[in-house]
């Protein structure tokens, strides 16, 4: 991991001109100077963008939320060591906060390592599902955590891989935008393909629901869109127009990779379209 990584990691999802990359990065480089005052974890020397072990970064968070207990009871802390002006950052969580960001950049740079050693998408998807232990299904905490960890990835991959803009309208605002399963998360029979990038598209947020409610669909022949009778009944309504009739026949930009299985937009077709 890096500074600049773990800037670029905060700022794609992020509003424009936000400042939480830059905030979360200053909560790190604070980290690095106080953290050598404390004898609970022996980080040998090591900033905290060279260690990789989730547990020891877990460690490390559960220390920061100690030692800013202790700071607001008026007790002697770690961050007696740092700068007088840079108290406002634990004290307002920025620290806790960035170092949860820190594990998630830590994880999502091990998932990119996956994508990178293959070009098989369902194996893609095969080992994410390991690497996020996503194989049992689960209601407890722990299964909950992974499940959202493997979710976020995957909207990053295909943010990424439609270059961070809707394939239907090139609305390019991340706060807009989502990923879009083809096959949905719930199909159990389909479940080593969710986390396939061929399995996602991205779309705003409009359009990502009325696919997700089979309301329109994509044709596995061109990709052009089709809109459902359930929608199209709707044609003398004064948003149709400027919504939905402006969109039928329109055919999706695809991506230079993982361009959306033809095999799931059919199965999208047949079980999840409610209408021809």
């Amino acid at each position: 991991m890096d500074r600049q990584g773990f800037i670029d990691f905060n700022t794609k999802l992020s509003p424009e001109n936000s400042g939480k990359a830059d905030s979360y990065a200053r909560a790190i480089r604070i980290l690095d100077e106080v953290l050598p005052y404390q004898d609970v974890i022996d980080l040998q020397g090591q900033s905290l963008y060279e260690v990789h072990n989730i547990t020891v970064l877990e460690r490390v968070w559960d220390l920061v939320k100690e030692e800013v207990k202790k700071m607001k009871e008026g007790q002697p802390n770690i961050f007696d060591h740092g700068k007088p002006n840079q108290r406002s950052y634990p004290l307002n969580n920025f620290c806790s906060a960035a170092l949860t960001s820190l594990m998630e950049y830590a994880q999502y740079e091990g998932a990119e390592m996956i994508v990178a050693e293959e070009d098989n998408p369902h194996t893609i998807s095969t080992r994410l599902i390991k690497y996020f232990d996503l194989t049992k299904e689960g209601e407890d905490i722990v299964s909950e955590s992974n499940r959202r960890k493997g979710q976020d990835y995957f909207r990053r991959m295909i943010f990424a891989n439609y270059g961070f803009r809707c394939a239907l309208t090139g609305i390019d605002i991340p706060q807009l935008l989502l990923a879009s399963h083809i096959i949905p998360w719930r199909d159990k029979k389909h479940k080593q393909d969710r986390l396939n990038p061929c399995n996602g598209i991205c779309l705003s947020a409009l359009y990502d629901k009325a696919f997700d409610k089979g309301l329109i669909t994509f044709s596995p022949d061109d990709y052009t869109v089709c809109l459902s009778s359930a929608l199209r009944e709707n044609e003398t309504k004064e948003y149709y127009d400027q919504h939905f009739g402006c969109i039928i026949g329109k055919k999706l930009t695809l991506p230079v990779e993982y361009q959306p299985n033809r095999d799931f937009l059919a199965y999208h077709r047949d079980k999840v379209f409610v209408g021809k």
